[in-house]
This record gives C-alpha cells, structure tokens and sequence, in this order.
C-alpha cells in the first residue's frame, strides 16, 4: 500500500480532518469563500498528490500559515492507509522537536476526526502512533535496531538537524567533513537494515532552508548527503520538505535543498528554481481574516526606522568621543575605517562576567555552528569597550548612556504599568527584539528591568508616601541600588505600629509555604530586576546566612502559606464564578491551635466539583483538624469575587462554561494565575502597595483587630479599585487565551490541574534574553505567550525560526538587522502567524488604523556606519521582495553602502489595497491527481 498511495481531493481529506476545530461539523465545499481551514485541506491534499506522484513534495507557504499541521495531516493520512508505517521528522533544534510533539497531541485529538484506534485511540481519544524522541543520531539509529524488543515500538521518531553537526565531535580528525559523512553514512546503514531495507515510510524535513549550502563544504551538508542517501538507498520511501524561504539567499537554494531528497541531476544542468517550484511545491500567502474581509501582509505590516542619536545625552557623547580617542591611540585602528565601530553600533556590555569566560553549560542548547556564526560574541573594539565601561560603572554607578540602547529600552519598557495607565492593553508591553551581538542580548536584558525597576520602585516608595526625590530614596537607588538591605532600611521606620504579617499568617513565618525560591547562582543572575527580587523568600543549599527577608517577601509568603489569611485572596471563587467560603480548619500547632484557611477551601471546592476522591479529600483534612466557620458566618470572598463583574460577556460565558462542564480547566487556570500574579507580573506590585496603603489608612484601632475582620476590609478596600488595576487586566488577558497557550504553546493539558505552573516560578524579570548558551527556552516560549513575564524577549537568531511569539505580541524590533531578507522574514514570522494577536487585532478593527497592525522597528544610530547598513538592507530588501515571496529572486548583495539620505522611503507601510495570487496553488485539475484512488477508507 505505501508504495501506490493515490491520490486525494480536498473534499475527501475533510472527511478525515476538520481543521475548523470551533464548528465540527465543517466540511470543505469547492468554490466556496477561501479559509484558512480550507486552505490547509486543499494543502493536505496537493502534498499527498505530489508525494504519491514524485515521491518528493516542498511546501514552502508563507510563514505562520499552518505547515506544521498541513504535514502532520500527510502523517495521519499515512497511518490511517497503513497504520504500521515508521515515520521520521528532523527539526532544527529541540525546543522545535518539543513544539512538534505539542502539534501532534493536539491535532489527533482536536483535528482527526474519527476514533479508528489506528490514528486515534476509541478509548481516550488520543493517539494511537507512538512518539521517539532522539536528540542525536547515534540514539535514533539505537532506537531502531532495538523496535523488535520492544512491545509497542514507536511510529513517529523525532530528530534534530542539528545532530548532523555534531558526528564527529571534538575528535582530531584533519578531514571532519569526511569523517562527518562516513559517521552520517554508518548510521544510514544501520537504519536502513533494522527497517529492512525499505527505511521510512516518510520523512519530513522542518525548516529545510538549513540544507540550502549543500555545495559549501560544512561537515552538515556533507553528513546529510551521507544520511539521507541517493536514489537507490533512501533513508526514507518520501520525503516531504517545509520551508517558508526556500530561496533564502539566491535561486540555487530550491535546487539545493530539493538534490539532497531527489536526483536533479549535475549543478550545471538542473532545472531552474520557477520549474522545481512548479512541479514540486505548494507556495501560498496568508491572509489574516479581518472585521469584514482578509488581508494581505502588505495592509497590516507597518515598517519603522527610529533614529537614536547624541542629542541631550550629553555622557553619552562624551564617552563616544573617548572611545574614539582610545581607538586611535590604544588600538591604533584609523586605517581600519568604520567597521571597527561593529562593538559600539551593535552593543556593547557594561558589566558581568567576561565575555571570555562564558561557557555553554547547557545540556539542552545546540552549540552554534556556521548557520549561527551571524550571532558574533566579540568585536575588534570588544574588551576596549568593556575596560571603558567598567571604569564608567565604578565612577557613576550606572552603566554608561548608549543612544541605541537607550532609544531601544524607551521603546520596550512603559511609561507608568499601574492605574493612571490602565487603558492601555497589556500587549503594548510586549517586545520581541532580535540582535546579532551575544554582549548585545545581555545588555539590552539589563538595561531593560533597570528601566522597570525604577517603575516600580516609584510605586513602592509611593506606597510609603516617599517622595521619589526624598534623599532616603534616591540613597536607596543610586548607592544601595534597589538592594534588599537598602529597603529594609527605607521602611524600618515606616512599619512601626503597622499590623503584623506573622500574626496574619497564623504562625512565625518559619515554614514557606511551598513557594519558596533558591538562590539563582547563574551566571548571567546579575542582569535580573532587583525590584522584583525583593519579593523572592530566599534559600540556600549550604550552611550560609541567607539574605535578609523584606516586607515584600513576607507580604509574598504571606499570599501563598495556608494559615494565612491573606493566601485566601489567591484562591478561585468556590464555584469558579465569584462564590466564597464559609469554613476553615483548625489545627494544633504545638500548644495552640492554627488555623488552616486555604486547604480548607481546596477540599470543598475540588470535591464539590468532582475532582478528587473521597480519599483524596481525607488526606486534604489533617487528622487533628477542627472545621470551623468564618465569623458571623460571613462568607470569605477572593479575587474572583471582585473580578468576575468587570469581565467582558465572552470571559464570563468561558468561566461558567468551566464551571459547568469543565471544572478541571478552571482549577488550572487558578493555578496558571496564580503563578503568574506572584511570581511573573507587576501585579504582585500592586498587590503589596495596596496592603501597605491599606495598613496605613487604618485607624490605630484596628491595626491589630480580628484577622478574619482585617481581611474582609482589605477585600471591601480593593474592590473600589479593581475596575482600574493591573490585576483586572492580567486576569482577562490569560482567560482570553489560556485554552490556546495549553494546545497550542506548552506541553500542559488545559485540564491538568494537577501539574501546575512552576516554570512561571521561574519568570520574575520583565526582561530576558535568549541566545546559544539559554538553558530555559522553553520557559520563555511560555512566558512570553502569555500575559506573563517576560514583556521584552531579547533574543539572538535561536528564537529566529520555527518558534510560535505570536499570542501575546505585535511589535519586533531588529536592533541588529538581519543578514538576508529571509532571515528578516523568519525573525517577522514568529509573531506574523495565524490565531494571534496581530490577527485578534484585524478581527476587532480596520487593519493600518490604531493598534491593528505589526509594528517592525530598525532602530540605528544616526549619521553613523549603523545608518548605512540599516539604509543599505532596507534599499535592496525592497527591491527583492516580491521576487523572495514567489521564489525566484537572484544572490542578495549585503555590501554596506553609504546611502543617508532617503532610504526611509523604502520602508513598507500599510496599504488599503493588496492582491496577492499565490506564486505555486494547490490545483486539482485531472493531471494533478493521481488515477488510483487512496487505499484507505474515507
């Protein structure tokens, strides 16, 4: 059967596959208005058609189109003819590998229609096809030899691309290219036997433009050569290949990444890219659906080019003059012309370890290779700079003013986060900013959450009626730095007479309620916010003293210890809409009894709403617990009570549908915000600020009144806030897309309430970076999709492909430009993707008015070498890019010319208008479509 596979009509594909997955009972009808669903389908389809006819298919649809899904539906089509079929895919790296495995639970249990128990299971309704996961190709090749032992040996087998660079090692071989290929060549071998001698049924190729160098003499090209073998020894039956720039650089590259899959034949005579692409792919554009039609890139894309310069940055300039200066008399480099300015204009870091030093530790990042070598860690200026700044650091206390850096943290951090801002939506505050320059990330990532510690130490001090220009405080940022001890002594004296947190907590404070966070002894810890690390309980492993607690870190404890009242604020409302609770336990603690307020609510909440069993409720009531009620039989209300009336119709409807039918999300998503407000927003900020003006404005009195009394207070005292808070706003943003970031982002079911959400945890800064040596992408990936941490992602070209930023995100800043313009179009395609905020936006307005579009900002230095460059890339991008969205564009030239003035103009901004054909359609016509039918039932 897998050798005469047939051929199929979109018609026939919706049979097996809804890709509508909010109407299941769509069905794909020809001649119908063009949807994203049915234009998957008809993807699907053409894919099978062309990988049945030539044994090879290219689907290179624009970015963000859905490719990942399109093969998967090839994949499942597959199984559902031959249900034993082997089936491999190779990824770039493993946070793409993790992403595919994401893709495929959720499509076989939201997109595959029928129960077959061949693709998905009767019983459970996921999917039958077992995944290996095999980061390196010496394990997938064990893997394979091994499928006989095993009692239900996988089906779909995962790889990276980058494994293909890894064969050799660090071993001294003088020919790696050669050793390269024979490793490559060894491991072909032994798949091909284990699978005796058939290899795959299909592999699928990710981000195929990493094979566009097959002639460039890179130990990669020459292993994949080996790996993926010639005519008569494939390693797989059909090969289907994914890329949204198969040209990315010049025209070879269709026929480069094609020659590795089929016989084209020598360089000198193979066909021209336009007559590869005719006959083997499927090139379409995306239209994002809007309020009243679809729309092209062309009418949402708003390119931006801010230009940073000296003017009133009177240290910066001062220091660019110095830096001149050494460059002549300490390198002596005035021969050398402008590009020994790179360190500069890229970016340059002002403290932390050195550069030198830096060593990848991570067990999960692939080190870089020639694909990456655009991500340069030094300059010809690079320890100059650094000597320079480290001086500046030990004069002033601050690093020294960058024109480009401080143009680009203007950008990305607010003006004001709290009440007096709150019309402004959560995602202007999230930026995706891409560089070339390793020093660059760190320094962009500190610079950042140095401006948003400043924000929210504004807001502390305030909270403590502390002028910002009260020369305790301005002590407080530019001698102590935010620094923990530097607080407790700004506060000291304001606590006095104020209630007592211990006494609130029902105890002394010992234990940390299950939150407590260690002490980051990572080597790039010093680029953190110090504002948002006052709010951390610290720990240490050794016998050391650990740094003092703060107000802030007992006021955070406080939220999350059962026996504090407070944590009850944190908890869901008793029926997941905005009910409270009448009991708490008790129970003793030494020779007094402790109270025990949120386990309490957790057994009646999960057990009201069939969650847990009878036993499980059990061991949530100590043995020696005394269940009592509130006072006055008042009912104990929380957050939810005073949120849930400010939600929009559509969040209420999606709340009581939770309540209703799906209690299991609900109870997730409380633990999803909860992680986020206290650990990975500035609503933990706000939190404090309202407890510390709250104490404040009671009277004497009552500062040590009833616990229970004092809380209802602070409740009543919030929701005349609530309307206008931070708190309000993070909470309608995550319920907004909760359900997609657990399908779609992260390996979190939307119903595993049990799992929780400790990778928040771990996402305390408003900044962060991503580069080589990030051991956490993962992490990030998740923070950035939601409302969450980090609000600016600062990453190098890691993030550049195959990664989803889009859910929460409208902005990309490229402070170092691009190479080409196919890396400029991946960089943009992380957040130009279907089902995200750019395309919720152009749903809810007109696209190119108000927010409704994406932004691409170019930051450069005015009248300087980075000028040139940006002016120069935006000049020929222009020029070539209708040629790259239809494939047939020639070399781009990246030669740096001096071209100042009016550049600018070639900077796209939205148009009302736009008509895109697509370049290479999926067509149906009678000799597109195999003769024999496809062997499996439909």
């Amino acid at each position: 059967m897998s050798k005469q596979w047939g051929g199929l009509r979109p018609d026939q594909v919706s049979k097996a596959i809804n890709f509508d997955d909010s109407d299941a009972d769509w069905n794909y009808v020809a001649g119908a208005a063009p949807s994203i669903a049915s234009r998957q389908v008809e993807g699907v389809a053409r894919l099978w058609n062309l990988l049945s006819t030539h044994r090879v298919a290219l689907l290179a649809d624009e970015v963000g189109m859905g490719k990942t899904f399109q093969a998967l539906g090839v994949a499942t089509l597959l199984w559902r003819m031959k249900p034993d079929a082997k089936i491999l895919v190779m990824a770039p790296n493993r946070n793409i590998c993790d992403h595919w495995l994401i893709e495929f639970e959720t499509f076989v249990e939201r997109h595959y229609r029928h129960a077959d128990d061949r693709v998905k299971c009767r019983k459970n309704g996921e999917a039958v096809p077992r995944v290996g996961v095999h980061y390196q190709l010496e394990g997938l090749a064990e893997a394979i030899e091994t499928r006989a032992e095993q009692q239900r040996p996988p089906q779909l087998y995962v790889t990276t691309i980058h494994s293909l660079s890894g064969l050799v090692g660090d071993a001294n071989e003088k020919d790696k290219t050669g050793a390269a290929s024979r490793a490559a060549a060894r491991v072909h071998r032994r798949i091909l036997t284990a699978l005796d001698g058939a290899g795959f049924d299909l592999v699928i190729v990710d981000e195929a433009h990493y094979f566009r160098n097959k002639y460039g003499g890179s130990q990669r090209a020459a292993a994949a050569e080996a790996f993926f073998g010639h005519t008569y020894s494939r390693i797989g039956q059909r090969t289907l290949v994914l890329t949204a720039t198969p040209s990315h650089t010049h025209l070879g590259d269709v026929s480069n990444i094609l020659g590795y899959f089929t016989d084209l034949g020598e360089p000198e005579h193979q066909p021209p890219a336009e007559k590869l692409m005719q006959k083997y792919a499927v090139r379409r554009f995306r239209i994002m659906a809007g309020t009243d039609a679809g729309y092209t890139k062309h009418q949402y894309r708003r390119e931006i080019a801010t230009a940073c310069d000296f003017s009133n940055r009177p240290q910066a300039e001062a220091f660019f003059a110095m830096y001149q200066r050494k460059l002549i008399h300490e390198l002596g480099v005035l021969s050398e012309g402008r590009r020994v300015l790179y360190g500069f204009l890229e970016g340059f870091e002002s403290s932390g370890p050195d550069e030198h030093a830096q060593t990848n530790t991570n067990g999960n990042a692939e080190p870089s290779d020639h694909e990456r070598s655009e991500d340069f860690l030094v300059a010809r200026d690079t320890q100059l700079l650094r000597d320079m700044s480290r001086e500046y650091r030990a004069i002033f206390g601050c690093a020294p003013d960058h024109p480009k850096y401080g143009g680009m943290v203007e950008q990305c951090a607010p003006d004001g986060l709290f009440a007096a801002d709150a019309g402004r939506p959560l995602h202007e505050d999230k930026h995706l900013v891409f560089v070339r320059r390793i020093p660059s990330v760190r320094e962009l990532t500190k610079r950042v959450n140095e401006r948003y510690d400043r924000l929210f130490a504004q807001q502390l001090c305030a909270a403590w009626d502390l002028d910002a220009n009260d020369p305790r405080v301005l002590h407080w940022g530019s001698k102590h730095h935010w620094s923990r001890d530097g607080f407790n002594e700004l506060v000291g004296d304001n606590k006095a007479g104020l209630g007592d947190l211990d006494a609130d907590m029902g105890g002394d404070g010992d234990d940390d309620g299950g939150g407590s966070e260690a002490i980051d002894h990572a080597q790039d810890s010093y680029l953190g916010s110090k504002i948002t690390d006052l709010f951390v309980t610290k720990k240490v492993k050794d016998k050391t003293t650990p740094p003092p607690p703060t107000d802030c870190s007992r006021f955070s404890l406080s939220l999350r210890r059962s026996s504090s009242i407070h944590a009850m604020f944190m908890e869901p409302a008793s029926d997941y809409l905005a009910g409270g609770y009448t009991e708490y336990y008790t129970v003793r603690h030494g020779d007094k009894p402790r109270p025990d307020y949120t386990k309490a609510a957790r057994a009646r909440r999960l057990s009201t709403h069939g969650l847990i069993s009878e036993k499980e409720r059990e061991a949530l009531h100590p043995a020696d617990a005394v269940t009592q009620s509130y006072d006055d039989q008042v009912e104990i209300e929380t957050l939810w009570s005073l949120v849930f009336p400010h939600l929009n119709d559509a969040q209420q409807a999606t709340l009581r549908r939770w309540a209703e039918s799906q209690p299991a999300i609900a109870e997730n998503f409380s633990n999803y915000i909860q992680a986020g407000f206290l650990f990975a927003s500035p609503v933990i900020v706000e939190l404090y600020c309202w407890h510390t003006r709250f104490q404040r404005t009671l009277p004497a009195s009552k500062q040590h009144n009833n616990v229970q009394q004092r809380y209802q207070d602070f409740v009543a005292w919030v929701r005349k806030r609530i309307a206008c808070s931070l708190l309000l706003k993070y909470f309608a943003a995550a319920l907004d897309t909760f359900e997609q970031l657990c399908s779609k982002i992260v390996k979190h079911k939307a119903n595993d309430w049990r799992k929780g959400w400790r990778t928040l945890t771990t996402l305390s800064n408003p900044a962060s970076h991503a580069s080589g040596e990030s051991s956490h992408r993962h992490h990030l990936i998740l923070g950035f999709n939601s409302p969450f941490y980090p609000n600016t992602l600062v990453a190098t070209s890691v993030f550049q492909e195959g990664i989803n930023l889009h859910l929460q995100c409208r902005k990309v800043h490229h402070y170092g430009i691009a190479w080409t313009p196919g890396d400029n179009e991946q960089r943009v395609g992380r957040i130009d993707r279907l089902f995200g905020k750019v395309s919720q936006l152009l749903r809810e307005q007109h696209a190119g008015t108000g927010t409704a579009s994406l932004d691409i900002n170019y930051p450069y230095l005015k009248n300087s070498f980075d000028e040139d460059q940006v002016g120069s890339f935006m000049e020929r991008k222009h020029a070539v890019e209708e040629q790259i969205d239809r494939c047939v564009h020639g070399d781009f030239d990246k030669h740096v010319h001096l071209m100042r003035p009016g550049w600018q103009e070639f900077l796209r901004r939205p148009v009302t208008e736009s008509s895109l054909d697509d370049p290479y359609p999926a067509v149906f016509e009678s000799g597109d479509v195999p003769t024999r039918d496809y062997p499996g039932s439909l």
